[in-house]
């Protein structure tokens, strides 16, 4: 199926990038598809991290007025880590196919994307042992962001390979 300026996906399903001097022509997202989950728009992308955030959080502190806060973050925290990892299958990547799912180790459309959050949840990993923090380290969310930095570590390296397999040989 061609894209609205007439590129034709690849065998991975990827669409090739507009030239520079080509003129920018807007892209256009297929619709959210409810079942199987399929989130294709950025926007609808970050309402939905958001949403699961902010839910995470609204049952956090209403647990907290019940348990302590430790006992509360290690309830919701399973939960909300199960939903995050739904949301990343869930969601594609423009000119990524819609219907057919993704091999279990791919959480991004483009490796580049994978490179920024796997930087960014080691950033986070590591930031819980700065000294200038002088509260209690929470290790369940510290060897969360380990586990997303090298997961998403994975899918780049995977992705980068199989792009450089699919290059024709000079």
């Amino acid at each position: 199926m061609p894209d609205g300026d007439g590129r034709l996906p690849d065998t991975n399903g990827l669409v090739p990038p507009q030239l520079l001097d080509a003129p920018r022509v807007k892209k256009v997202y297929p619709p959210l598809q409810w079942w199987p989950l399929r989130v294709m728009n950025p926007w609808h992308k970050l309402a939905a991290l958001l949403g699961l955030w902010a839910v995470g959080f609204l049952v956090t502190s209403l647990l907290r007025l019940v348990v302590p806060a430790d006992i509360a973050s290690s309830i919701t925290e399973p939960f909300l880590f199960v939903g995050q990892f739904l949301l990343a299958r869930s969601f594609r990547g423009y000119g990524e196919p819609v219907e057919p799912s993704r091999a279990w180790w791919r959480l991004t459309a483009r490796p580049r994307a994978g490179w920024w959050l796997a930087v960014f949840y080691a950033w986070g990993a590591f930031g819980a042992f700065s000294p200038r923090i002088h509260a209690p380290i929470d290790w369940m969310l510290v060897v969360e962001f380990v586990f997303w930095a090298a997961a998403f570590l994975n899918s780049s390296i995977r992705l980068t390979i199989e792009r450089r397999r699919a290059l024709p040989s000079r």
